[in-house]
């Protein structure tokens, strides 16, 4: 037993005077992963059932997540992004299943995304650095950054953004100082178009003509422009004769219907109204709830499918595939609150909710 020692010891020896190492075995943990909070949930059904998606991998920028936006790539499904409320952008490249911080991409809280519609690979960002808001845009999947719009100083955000759907040079983007800036030459250049009397929280483009726009305010007010932006009419009043149950417009969630020209949802505290004429004429959709109690705060239209609508309100979603006549509803066993539902355009079977504390 002694000499057999003795010969392992000499060949070990050997091998380290020869320069040869013992390899280390490979690592059976794979990469680093992470889990977050129930943010984040996928259904592939149709909203019929759901299943959080909280898994990360890399760095986790925080695991406390909180959805602020999203936007999925019109030409990959598995490809979606989220902003956060802190922590930047998290990306999916396989369907949600898991999850990675864009850990080049400088800003913490991200309010508005968008992609262009061409090519499902430009992302650009509006976002706060440093208490300003700036937007950001990649064109190498946020390997780099550039900076292509600032305010003036701390204080004023960049609260949305919207690419135009019939030529992605055409951005839109709102600030909380009531203004709304236009680029034509995809973010190289800017000009003031509008400057409302309260921020303006979204503007939606027409599923068939780029010229018009809506635009709602945080006070509920609604816009209309018929010419890009140029001049934009207070059409708040066409919606109060829809909604003269609760009064007034309630409106805060924003909608233009993506294959239906001049069809466009509105949805708040005076509940869920729809226009199919540009917003000349309204008409009231019922839901389940008294929307003063639990108003809706996502919405999201089949973009292969007009009849089916799907809203969130709290932990619950509500779709409807008549129009909103009858609903199916589903609970979700989370404490956060419903922010955003997106379908995947390339396969509407499949929807993302996002939730924000």
């Amino acid at each position: 037993m002694k000499s057999i020692k003795a010969v392992v010891g000499i060949i070990f020896l050997t091998l380290i005077l020869s320069g040869c190492a013992v390899a280390p075995p490979k690592s059976a943990t794979g990469p680093v992963t992470f889990t977050f909070s129930q943010s984040l949930w996928k259904s592939l059904d149709g909203g019929g059932t759901w299943k959080v998606q909280n898994k990360g991998e890399g760095k986790a920028n925080t695991t406390g997540v909180a959805v602020l936006n999203m936007t999925v790539n019109p030409y990959d499904g598995n490809n979606a992004y989220f902003g956060l409320k802190s922590g930047g952008i998290m990306e999916t490249v396989n369907g949600g299943e898991t999850w990675k911080f864009m850990s080049n991409f400088i800003s913490e809280k991200v309010y508005g995304l968008a992609l262009d519609p061409t090519t499902g690979k430009t992302l650009y960002a509006s976002a706060v650095w440093q208490g300003t808001g700036k937007i950001f845009k990649t064109d190498d999947d946020g390997t780099t950054w550039k900076e292509i719009y600032t305010s003036p100083a701390g204080g004023p955000l960049v609260i949305s953004l919207m690419i135009s759907q019939k030529n992605p040079n055409v951005i839109y983007a709102t600030t909380s100082d009531n203004a709304v800036i236009k680029s034509v030459d995809a973010g190289a250049s800017w000009r003031s178009i509008y400057t409302a009397s309260a921020p303006i929280l979204k503007i939606a483009e027409d599923a068939s003509n780029g010229n018009v726009l809506y635009a709602i305010t945080n006070t509920g007010l609604l816009f209309r422009s018929q010419d890009g932006g140029e001049k934009f009419e207070d059409i708040t009043a066409n919606v109060g004769k829809a909604t003269k149950n609760y009064g007034g417009s309630g409106g805060a969630v924003l909608e233009a219907d993506p294959s239906v020209a001049g069809r466009v949802y509105l949805a708040g505290t005076s509940g869920l109204v729809v226009s199919d004429d540009t917003g000349d004429n309204w008409r009231a959709i019922s839901t389940l709830n008294n929307p003063q109690t639990f108003p809706i705060k996502a919405l999201a239209i089949n973009p292969k499918n007009p009849r089916e609508i799907i809203c969130g309100a709290v932990q619950a979603t509500y779709k409807s595939v008549d129009g909103g006549e009858n609903w199916i509803t589903a609970q979700f066993d989370n404490k956060m609150a419903i922010r955003t539902l997106k379908y995947n355009p390339s396969n509407p079977s499949e929807i993302y909710v996002g939730f924000t504390n």
